[in-house]
């Protein structure tokens, strides 16, 4: 219960800093206000999800999903031992990618670790899983690789990663809410 309730104190003050993206999160809000347990992966109304998208200079780290098929940045599931989405998205990257040494956004810590973005998009059914089609709500959150470190993929889920120049990915991708995460970035955070 404290977790639904942290959880809709950090919407309240998210949507303070972008009061725009309140009807994008009508979903989410009703779902918390109807105490849904969001953290299981098994609610296809709709569960929590984090992201991390990872800057080395102007490049952002994408991976491409075995499952979905798209390119993204690496995330996925809140599991047990995450306290925070924040763990979530950190711990995704190591998983992922192997990358394990990041630096958060000073965005987030002015910002009470919120996200930069939330994002509720839909996700296609999937048998190997036993998934019906269900609904994200996926918490972003910006960090720095400061040097450089070997990637090391997860390939039941990630087939490759690659560092991609910010203004390739707006022009090429072709995903309204990656683009709007980096606009996000671009203008608060670079």
């Amino acid at each position: 219960m404290e977790q639904h309730l942290k959880t809709i104190a950090q919407i309240d003050q998210y949507l303070k800093l972008f009061p725009e993206e309140e009807q994008r999160l009508a979903h989410l809000k009703n779902q918390l206000q109807n105490s849904e347990n969001l953290w299981t992966r098994k609610n296809f109304n709709g569960h929590l999800t984090a992201s991390a998208y990872v800057l080395r200079g102007d490049e952002l780290l994408m991976i491409h999903h075995v499952n979905l098929n798209k390119r993204l940045a690496p995330g996925g599931h809140w599991e047990n031992g995450d306290n925070e989405l924040l763990d979530t998205a950190k711990r995704e990257v190591l998983e992922e990618t192997g990358i394990s040494q990041i630096r958060l956004a000073d965005w987030h810590l002015k910002n009470q670790l919120l996200p930069i973005d939330i994002d509720t998009h839909p996700i296609p059914e999937n048998p190997k899983k036993q998934e019906d089609a269900h609904v994200h709500h996926d918490f972003r959150y910006v960090f720095f690789l400061d040097q450089g470190q070997d990637i090391s993929l997860q390939l039941e889920e990630v087939s490759s990663a690659e560092w991609k120049k910010l203004s390739e990915i707006t022009k090429e991708n072709g995903n309204s809410g990656i683009e709007k995460v980096i606009g996000k970035i671009q203008h608060f955070i670079l």
